[in-house]
């Protein structure tokens, strides 16, 4: 090089930077490692530019989660109890409307926040809600919104500025308590009209709803809706839910899960507004996950204290097509023997769709007693024209919850797949049995 040439800065700037190509194939390579991710946009103003879309599509602005689940040192929480201290939720806020930073409001696609965790379970519920309002206001880009401890305030926020965005919406821990805060959430639902997934977990109608004659009031789905699910709720949850599912103005869903809790519930009304064109799913966990699960195994017949809540729960459902989500415990085989044989008549296919993340199989190494059962009572329903199909189906979980059916371990395991066409050797000879290898993932 030559000495006496002047270099500028511009050719210095070139010689350092990596074709866009490399940063790219950089950037993708550590976007499941959000440490060296941002460490990386610290690098240079290529990476920054690039790591940036990645790390902002995704916020959690749960302050405290760890402390929630019993998993937070004590070292942090002595953190949260600062005076001093603040809120990710105000931080985040703070960086959305400084000028420099708001443009990273554009990248954030999912956002996750619970109000009631951490330092804001004790500061003024104006003051957070105000910083909620503020926040939707700044992220155009937003699809995807799980909120925990949801209040009438939210609702109203949700249905001012992300009415016309949200794609996915996940309500959990809230209880509907009062006729004000029915109308907030309804008219919340309402005017979702990009809505197409909602998930509403353990959350449910007060008692105090109840006026005049007709106490349960229809809650109705956003027009858009296509796939909906409904756990740890209550039967007045599904009662509303079902007369709204019967208004003129509801959606068509192409799928419904629900959870089984082996309790004898009447969702009849539900089964009747879902109609024949909704696949219904039943996550039925691992039976240990329901109340008394345990003590009800160490019976003499465990499964027939569970045929009530099997009969009443399936009772009146119009579909053809069941989906039973389970973990891969080896008792389930002989529940779902019995569990097939009181299904409504109209039930044609079914498929059963193993956790291939879950902690308590595969189900088919000891106990091969209940695969005979399940055997016999898939033909004998094939036999008197009640039966198609029966699909076996080993999958990752998209939706995280503490039900066995969708835990997640440190590794999959779908070999059970490989075994059940011997296991179930009658329902193969038949032709009704299909075993499912490509599908990977769970809709839900």
């Amino acid at each position: 090089m030559n000495r006496n040439c002047p270099i500028s800065v511009s050719d210095i700037n070139m010689q350092r930077r990596f074709p866009n190509e490399i940063s790219s194939i950089v950037v993708d390579y550590l976007v499941d490692d959000p440490p060296a991710l941002q460490n990386v946009a610290l690098t240079c103003h290529d990476f920054a530019s690039l790591a940036q879309s990645r790390i902002f599509e995704r916020v959690s602005l749960e302050d405290g989660s760890k402390l929630a689940s019993g998993y937070m040192p004590w070292s942090r929480w002595s953190r949260y109890q600062r005076h001093d201290y603040v809120p990710l939720m105000y931080r985040f806020n703070a960086l959305l409307s400084n000028p420099q930073a708001s443009f990273l409001g554009k990248f954030v696609r999912r956002l996750d926040l619970d109000p009631c965790l951490g330092p804001l379970r004790t500061m003024e519920h104006a003051e957070v809600d105000v910083t909620i309002s503020s926040i939707f206001q700044q992220l155009p880009s937003l699809t995807e919104l799980r909120i925990n401890h949801g209040r009438c305030e939210h609702f109203g926020a949700v249905e001012t500025y992300l009415s016309q965005q949200l794609k996915e919406l996940w309500i959990g821990h809230t209880t509907i308590h009062d006729q004000k805060c029915f109308e907030y959430f309804q008219n919340m639902l309402t005017s979702l009209t990009a809505l197409t997934r909602l998930t509403i977990n353990n959350c449910s109608l007060s008692h105090a709803l109840d006026v005049g004659s007709n106490p349960i009031r229809a809650l109705i789905f956003p027009s858009s809706l296509k796939a909906a699910c409904i756990t740890g709720t209550n039967e007045r949850t599904f009662r509303a839910l079902g007369l709204g599912l019967e208004c003129p103005q509801a959606p068509v869903l192409s799928s419904f899960l629900s959870d089984f809790r082996n309790e004898v519930e009447d969702r009849s009304i539900l089964w009747n507004g879902l109609g024949t064109n909704s696949s219904i799913i039943l996550d039925v966990g691992n039976m240990m996950y329901w109340p008394g699960g345990l003590t009800m195994w160490n019976r003499a017949d465990p499964i027939a204290s569970y045929l009530p809540a099997m009969i009443s729960v399936t009772r009146g459902m119009k579909g053809p097509n069941l989906t039973l989500c389970c973990s891969q415990l080896y008792q389930l085989i002989a529940y779902f023997a019995h569990f097939i044989s009181v299904l409504p008549e109209s039930v044609r296919r079914i498929c059963i769709d193993f956790n291939a993340g879950a902690t308590d199989g595969p189900p088919d190494l000891h106990h091969l007693d209940g695969w005979v059962k399940l055997d016999n009572t898939l033909t004998d329903r094939h036999a008197i024209g009640l039966l198609e199909s029966v699909c076996f189906r080993c999958t990752e979980r998209a939706m995280s919850s503490n039900s066995p059916s969708f835990e997640s371990g440190t590794c999959l395991d779908r070999t059970i797949l490989n075994r059940v066409a011997g296991l179930l050797h009658r329902s193969d000879v038949a032709g009704i049995l299909e075993i499912d290898y490509t599908t990977l993932f769970s809709e839900f």
